[in-house]
């Protein structure tokens, strides 16, 4: 009964980031692989959901927990693409975020996200590089970067191609403040250069080693 009870807590956590992020998922195939059971995070892979991000920035978001699982899932194709990647620490704590294509400019994107979650989210710290627009509030960040689909025309859309992440901690964080901003930023940021080869994206969008940090911005 106790392992079904902490299998349950693992599902119950997932579906919870899943349902409660802008990026939803669609009907389709899913192709997923996966880490399981390894011991505390220390010994996740060194870049985790299949080289999307680096296992020391999940440290710095995670607390110290005896076991850690990761997962990493990608969908559909062009205009439908979306990666998403979750990093388990024990069954108290989850680091989630998905990438996806969407239809919107940077102006609605910014929008949205600097209300995202009410007044309880306190204000947005930003910043940006090279085109790339990053926001973090609470125990969220996003990023956009403008990303025309593979095979599509970018007059088709009614507003801008971009590919937007989304990632949040849910439950216990190592971090907070402008500590936590940060590592959910950077996180959002490798999942994003991870997803726009992946999702080829044709508009020739390039990537600085990282983004300025908050203190620089």
């Amino acid at each position: 009964m106790k392992m079904r009870a902490s299998f349950l807590m693992r599902k119950n956590i997932k579906m919870l980031a899943l349902g409660s992020a802008v990026l939803g998922l669609t009907a389709g195939s899913w192709i997923s692989y996966q880490q399981l059971f390894t011991k505390g995070l220390d010994h996740l892979p060194a870049e985790v959901c299949d080289g999307a991000a680096r296992r020391d920035t999940v440290i710095r978001l995670l607390p110290d927990t005896r076991s850690a699982e990761e997962d990493g899932e990608t969908h559909g194709a062009g205009d439908t693409f979306m990666f998403g990647c979750h990093v388990y620490a024990g069954d108290d704590s989850l680091l989630s975020g998905e990438v996806k294509i969407q239809d919107s400019s940077r102006q609605a994107w910014e929008t949205y996200y600097k209300s995202y979650g009410g007044p309880s989210q306190g204000s947005a710290e930003q910043t940006s590089a090279s085109g790339i627009y990053a926001l973090s509030r609470g125990k969220f960040a996003s990023i956009y970067v403008p990303c025309v689909p593979s095979g599509s025309n970018p007059d088709d859309a009614s507003q801008a191609y971009a590919l937007i992440s989304e990632v949040r901690v849910i439950g216990e964080s190592r971090a907070s403040g402008l500590g936590l901003h940060q590592a959910l930023t950077d996180f959002a940021y490798e999942l994003t250069r991870h997803a726009y080869d992946l999702g080829k994206c044709e508009n020739g969008q390039s990537f600085p080693d990282k983004l300025p940090r908050w203190a620089e911005s």
